[in-house]
């Protein structure tokens, strides 16, 4: 098994902004809680902000914000029971292309703590930053999507999910490895 950061390839594919500067707020609320509820729609454009972003071609992955994964709907249809079974689909409104956030409310405690080099803030004792990751085998078993409570900013997908993207020929994607076990 494999366990990789998820990550846009916004270099090389168009990156989402919101229309609205209110709408960057919703960073804060993709915590593992569940948002679908109280979901209001938010606008999104693609970024044509630089002469680096503006002819970029679309992908299945957009970047919009850190810790906010984005699919195109091609994306949701190939990976709908993955995502379905760790998390909620949230529209997006984009006259581009049709768009989900992805809400990952499956946090898994697969972080082996005393194996993974971890630096932590002094005052508090919680981890700042971990360097090196090592996990816990067993209590990955039908992951394939999630998060981690020592780094909910981040979002981890096994081989299973990266070999789903690749088959399917999905583009945007970059996974970034960071441990085998």
């Amino acid at each position: 098994m494999k366990i990789c950061k998820l990550e846009s390839d916004r270099d090389r594919y168009q990156n989402l902004i919101f229309a609205s500067k209110e709408d960057w707020d919703i960073l804060g609320e993709f915590d593992g809680r569940h948002l679908l509820s109280s979901w209001t729609t938010p606008v999104v454009e693609v970024f044509r902000g630089d002469k680096f972003n503006r002819n970029l071609p679309p992908s299945d992955f957009p970047s919009l914000l850190p810790g906010v994964p984005v699919f195109s709907l091609r994306a949701v249809n190939v990976l709908k029971e993955m995502l379905t079974g760790n998390g909620e689909l949230l529209p997006l409104s984009c006259n581009e292309g049709e768009y989900h956030a992805f809400n990952v409310t499956t946090s898994i405690d697969a972080l082996d703590e005393s194996n993974s080099k971890v630096e932590r803030f002094e005052s508090s004792g919680r981890i700042m930053q971990i360097n090196k990751y090592m996990f816990f085998a067993d209590r990955l078993r039908d992951a394939t999507i999630f998060r981690i409570p020592q780094n909910r900013a981040k979002i981890f997908v096994t081989d299973v999910f990266r070999n789903v993207v690749i088959d399917n020929g999905l583009i945007g994607f970059e996974f970034v490895n960071l441990w085998e076990g």
